[in-house]
């Protein structure tokens, strides 16, 4: 699969995710800068997502995570998503709080990179409660 089919495939799942858990979520148009998705309940609460896919085959897990460090919020948090080229087997999903994006990438590298540990796995992997709390009806 090319690049822009594994994003789209990973917001989808994404969104796909969070409507069966009883939010709404909106895939922002291609152009907007910082998210990809806006979650809500009810229109009053909002979470932002930034969707981050590849088909990432090596320990640790990493993304590319663009060039400048983003502006951290309690309702912000990147999804990291790794598409399996095997169909049949479920994408990992791993969601991490923007500040801990912005707190351990090293900003100043060439190509700025989020990286999982394999110890770190169990806090981010399937962490939808992380965003379900922001809406407390659901």
């Amino acid at each position: 699969m090319d690049n822009k089919t594994i994003g789209d495939a990973g917001e989808y799942f994404v969104a796909y995710n969070l409507s069966r858990r009883g939010l709404s979520a909106v895939l922002m148009n291609a152009g907007t800068k910082g998210v990809d998705i806006l979650v809500t309940d009810d229109g009053k609460s909002v979470a932002s997502l930034q969707v981050k896919s590849s088909q990432g085959k090596s320990q640790p897990r990493q993304w590319m995570v663009g060039k400048k460090p983003p502006n951290p919020s309690d309702n912000f948090f990147y999804v990291f998503c790794n598409i399996w080229v095997d169909t049949e087997r479920e994408p990992e999903v791993f969601i991490v709080p923007s500040i801990v994006v912005k707190e351990t990438v090293d900003w100043d590298s060439k190509i700025p990179l989020f990286k999982i540990k394999p110890e770190q796995e169990e806090d981010f992997f399937n962490n939808w409660q992380s965003i379900l709390c922001l809406f407390p009806r659901v």
